[in-house]
């Protein structure tokens, strides 16, 4: 093995549609045939993850959850660290301000909505999965993650006043313009990247990873080559040790050269 390319999902490898481009499936056919080993590294559930890993042939374990869940398809975990029944509730009780909708998943595959909105209709046919729906008041056991979907418009301040509220117990990050995600203090997709590498003994400095979005910035910047794709936000560029084309411009397919040539 050359190495490990750790590849963000929406935005990265899937287009706005949320499907993979002929181009960039053949793209992560070339990485492979050069020798590096390619794994997800996504603020998704394992849920809505699994048709890319099949998709793809992959034999990797995922990070998902924005890094909070590390493991193998169909195996527990070797890396988790959830949200607690308490933190939940107390992250819920601050959402509580905000208009938008609240998802918590109390396991890899499961995922819970607070309401449907407007913004939300058509996720399930969308990312392939099944969205159940209810109270999430009060909350019971562990969550990977909560997400929070709300007007782009309001995420950043939600961001803020999150972070504010929260402190440093908790990792408050905008994922997508309308959308943000919370987690124990200190998980992001670095932290689970990282215990990924060891995990298949691949160097730090042998660790490509690519990403578009504020919640991609630590895996980026802790990667030894860290790439943005063209339409990332200021913050991620300024990490990133290379910038790749766009996402509309299929930029992933400049990677496998961009490989033969530094990796």
């Amino acid at each position: 093995m050359r190495g490990l390319v750790a590849l963000d999902l929406d935005g990265t490898l899937l287009g706005e549609d949320c499907t993979i481009s002929p181009g960039h499936e053949r793209a992560v056919r070339e990485i492979r045939r050069l020798g590096f080993a390619v794994a997800l590294a996504t603020g998704r559930p394992l849920l809505s993850s699994r048709w890319v890993h099949a998709h793809l042939d992959l034999d990797t374990p995922l990070v998902c959850f924005n890094g909070g869940w590390v493991g193998w398809i169909d195996q527990p975990p070797f890396a988790w660290l959830p949200l607690s029944e308490r933190q939940v509730n107390r992250i819920l009780a601050e959402l509580a301000v905000f208009p938008g909708s609240a998802s918590c998943y109390p396991a890899a595959d499961e995922w819970w909505m607070d309401r449907e909105t407007d913004h939300t209709r058509g996720w399930a046919d969308l990312y392939r999965v099944p969205i159940r729906f209810g109270d999430l008041t009060p909350w019971r056991g562990p969550s990977c993650k909560i997400m929070f979907v709300a007007d782009s418009t309001i995420i950043p301040v939600a961001v803020a006043g999150l972070t504010a509220a929260l402190g440093p117990g908790f990792q408050v990050v905008m994922s997508q313009p309308d959308r943000l995600e919370i987690l124990p203090g200190g998980v992001t997709k670095a932290w689970g990247l990282e215990r990924l590498a060891q995990r298949l003994g691949v160097p730090r400095e042998q660790v490509w990873a690519v990403g578009d979005q504020h919640n991609d910035v630590e895996m980026v910047a802790w990667a030894g080559h860290g790439c943005a794709m063209g339409q990332a936000p200021h913050r991620l560029r300024a990490v990133a040790r290379h910038l790749l084309p766009g996402v509309s411009a299929r930029g992933l397919c400049a990677l496998p050269a961009l490989l033969a040539r530094l990796g």
